[in-house]
């Protein structure tokens, strides 16, 4: 599990995890936050805030998950990162600044960059001025016996990339994230078409 900096004003004990010879008279107690307890949530926003704080960043408003860095330094433009959990978003008007600081952050961190949504190359489609097709009704229907990997794959990973814009900036996607989200363990070719269809929208 990934060790966090900040620690939290609470005492967690755990249950020794199986194979681990524990002796049954002894209470074992967690010294360091580890992802997956219950305040381990609490202990990275601490630890996002400390790094964030030590680059210049300030809390935007009364907001204390989204943060903002005015242009100035290493870094000619405005940079502004929200965080929701352990996943976060980044956003600057000029690409090479932004790339700059994603780099300096996964040295920080360790992460992963999912990119941006051309990935799924659906920006020759085109645009359509709503989410879903009108009176489509996603179902479990659609839902095929045995899913295609590469189907199931795909799926899933643009779901997640909306599940991103839903919890930050895109509130208009909630419904059709919803209607996708509910059906992404056995999507159907339906379900594709539809999480495609998110994607043209946003263009």
């Amino acid at each position: 599990a990934d060790k966090l900096d900040e620690g939290v004003n609470s005492r967690v004990f755990i249950t020794p995890p199986k194979g681990f010879d524990a002796d049954p008279d002894v209470v074992y107690e967690c010294l360091c936050q580890l992802y997956g307890i219950q305040s381990s949530a609490r202990a990275l926003h601490l630890t996002l805030t400390k790094c964030f704080k030590s680059q210049g960043f300030t809390t935007a408003g009364f907001e204390d998950s989204i943060w903002v860095r005015e242009a100035g330094g290493e870094y000619y433009h405005s940079l502004i990162i929200s965080a929701h959990i352990n996943n976060t978003l980044m956003a600057c008007k000029q690409l090479e600044t932004l790339e700059k600081f994603q780099k300096a952050f996964l040295t920080w961190f360790k992460g992963t960059n999912e990119g941006d949504l051309e990935i799924y190359e659906v920006w020759d489609k085109p645009v359509v001025k709503t989410q879903l097709e009108a009176g489509m009704l996603l179902t479990k229907d659609d839902s095929p016996k045995f899913v295609d990997q590469g189907l199931h794959s795909r799926s899933r990973s643009i779901t997640g990339h909306l599940s991103f814009l839903v919890t930050m900036t895109r509130c208009d996607l909630a419904f059709a994230y919803t209607d996708l989200s509910k059906l992404v363990q056995e999507p159907g070719e339906n379900h594709l078409k539809a999480a495609e269809r998110v994607l043209q929208y946003l263009r």
